[in-house]
């Protein structure tokens, strides 16, 4: 079986080393940050950065979006001013726009360049006018702005998403996706769909790649969406939820979908029954 772990607040002090001899564990995003899945996906810029740039892309495999090479034979077209003008906008020194990141005594043969263009980005906060400044930090934070380049190195271990590439979902529900196709059970722990406050359910909030700590709590919407597109494409596998105990209407009814709870799964484990 697989156990797939999301990064909601519930599973805070649920030691993911007790699965380890029970299953494979899919992980996503900063999960890498404090412990080590069999399979690690990342979807936002930000994130795919930071693991390649923390040298866990070279131990263990990764799986991050859109993680296109580009020659080094580029890299000057980057600054060209019609280049800077539409991919970060119009600034005296693109430089200042630019976060970029190269390893010591390493040819620069390759890259991998994110753009955000500093004009749209001002006006999207300028039509969030009611967002608390936490709710930008994900994606609209002014130290997002401009360029983020890695150069990146031989023998790293960083795949495609093959033929999720263009699938429009989060991370938790691809590494449910990409956990289905190699089994047919599937735990889904840290999977938690609502926040018991006004600020977003996120075990990272305040940290580098996320949402700050008083950003709003996100509508579940897409989650429970893609969570029933799951279970209709596989409605012969065994989902089980670790949680609250009590499924919510949206999924109240789904006959291939179990709702257990943290001290059920304790149990099941200690007797290996799960």
């Amino acid at each position: 079986m697989i156990f797939c772990i999301g990064n909601g607040e519930s599973r805070k002090d649920f030691n993911l080393e007790t699965l380890r001899n029970h299953g494979k564990i899919y992980g996503c995003n900063a999960l890498y940050r404090d412990f080590t899945p069999d399979v690690l996906v990342a979807m936002d810029f930000n994130i795919c950065h930071e693991i390649y740039r923390s040298g866990y892309a070279f131990k263990y495999p990764v799986y991050l979006k859109q993680w296109a090479k580009c020659p080094a034979s580029m890299y000057s077209k980057l600054f060209y001013k019609e280049t800077v003008d539409k991919f970060i906008g119009e600034v005296d020194n693109p430089n200042v726009y630019t976060n970029e990141w190269s390893w010591p005594d390493e040819k620069k043969r390759f890259f991998v360049c994110w753009a955000n263009n500093k004009d749209t980005m001002e006006k999207l906060r300028a039509e969030r006018k009611d967002w608390h400044e936490d709710d930008y930090k994900l994606h609209l934070s002014k130290d997002q702005e401009g360029y983020t380049i890695t150069w990146t190195k031989k023998k790293d271990k960083v795949m495609g998403f093959g033929k999720y590439k263009n699938d429009k979902t989060n991370a938790g529900m691809l590494i449910a996706y990409m956990a289905s196709d190699k089994d047919d059970i599937i735990y889904l722990i840290g999977y938690d769909y609502f926040s018991k406050t006004k600020t977003v359910n996120n075990l990272y909030k305040g940290t580098k790649g996320y949402v700050g700590e008083k950003a709003a709590s996100i509508n579940p919407h897409n989650w429970i969406t893609h969570t029933k597109l799951l279970l209709n494409k596989f409605p012969n596998h065994k989902y089980i939820h670790v949680g609250e105990d009590k499924p919510f209407d949206e999924l109240k009814d789904r006959k291939n979908m179990e709702w257990i709870t943290y001290q059920q799964l304790h149990e099941r484990l200690n007797s290996n029954q799960v």
